[in-house]
């Protein structure tokens, strides 16, 4: 018995290739479902966030099992493996545990010291349990994994400095418009992402804020927290008539706005410049739209430079995770005899 991770991340995969393998909500149970149903998947768990898509699993034997998450990705969502296959990597053992717990003390993420991550991490154990995927392998792990990014928050300072996905977008629409108390700013989406851009906006003393959601409800519920708008979603286009900044971050399985639709709306405000921040998986705006005069574009992907900020300084910080995690990697002891140390970064099986 082996632990195995296979996955690709922002590292490994341009957006364009990890939006077409992520998992969404509505599908994570089915897809824990049909995994587990491969032969060589004794146990198995999913974690699909906007910068990763990981599957770990425990399995009898590592190339098997890698072969099996491979065309299990393949299958299920309707793509040939090569279009993935050189951008997946695969940790197994030792590495694998490793490897986990780096991803939940927030060492792999696009943003190091970020805090989303260990949620997630939480959220994707919380689902493969329901879906009773997770058995008692990795149940040992994940709850290791937990124990060690609580661990790292309190013993390090890696969190200190570092700025998340939302506030990255935030910082580069303030310097395109030198400040946001003056510009009418669009929110799509109510999710998790959404309020982390609401609560950064709000410090910034942003003053005009629309919030549109699918489910009204919800858009109301988020706008009331921060002296918002909320707006019907079928009403977004006569609104971004007006508005200067439009961030999105909807789980539409598809393009909310096209080229088209954006050029219409760029005649009708007579070219005035519009900021789209796409902050969504899949991509929620038609990457085309960047050619439009007076258009700034941009996607997750886009903001790593602004990401990069500070990490010198957490650097050192990052070295005393790093203590902490070979500390508990090596006392869990969940082998009854060593398994085999596959390490291929980025590489797959042949």
């Amino acid at each position: 018995m082996s632990i195995q991770v296979v996955g690709l991340n922002h590292k490994s995969a341009p957006i364009e290739v990890r939006e077409r393998v992520s998992f969404s909500h509505q599908n994570l149970a089915s897809a824990l479902s049909l995994l587990k149903q491969r032969d060589a998947i004794q146990e198995n768990l999913i974690l699909s966030t906007c910068n990763r898509v990981e599957i770990y699993a425990s399995v009898i034997d590592a190339r098997e099992g890698f072969r099996s998450i491979e065309r299990f990705i393949s299958d299920f969502h309707r793509v040939e493996p090569e279009y993935f296959k050189k951008h997946l990597y695969s940790f197994c053992g030792m590495d694998a545990l490793k490897h986990l717990f780096r991803v939940a003390s927030s060492l792999d993420s696009m943003v190091v010291g970020e805090t989303q991550i260990f949620g997630q991490v939480k959220d994707a154990y919380r689902k493969a349990k329901e879906a009773k995927c997770a058995g008692n392998i990795l149940g040992k792990i994940f709850a290791q994994a937990i124990r060690v990014g609580k661990k790292v928050r309190v013993e390090t300072q890696i969190g200190k400095g570092a700025v998340s996905i939302s506030s990255a977008a935030i910082k580069l629409a303030q310097r395109a418009f030198k400040g946001l108390k003056n510009q009418t700013i669009l929110i799509i989406g109510a999710g998790k992402i959404a309020e982390l851009a609401l609560t950064n906006l709000h410090r910034k003393g942003a003053k005009t804020i629309l919030v549109a959601n699918r489910t009204f409800l919800k858009a109301q519920e988020l706008a009331k927290l921060f002296g918002g708008v909320a707006i019907k979603f079928e009403r977004i286009y006569e609104h971004i008539r007006d508005a200067d900044i439009i961030i999105s971050s909807t789980a539409a399985p598809h393009y909310i706005l096209n080229k088209e639709r954006i050029q219409e709306i760029m005649r009708q405000r007579n070219n005035r410049l519009l900021f789209l921040i796409d902050l969504g998986l899949p991509r929620n705006i038609s990457p085309d739209a960047a050619g439009i005069r007076n258009i700034h574009l941009y996607n997750i992907d886009d903001l790593t430079c602004v990401c990069d900020a500070n990490l010198k300084e957490r650097q050192a910080e990052a070295q005393k995770a790093e203590q902490i995690i070979a500390r508990y990697a090596d006392s869990l002891d969940i082998f009854s005899s060593p398994p085999p140390q596959f390490s291929l970064q980025y590489r797959n099986f042949p």
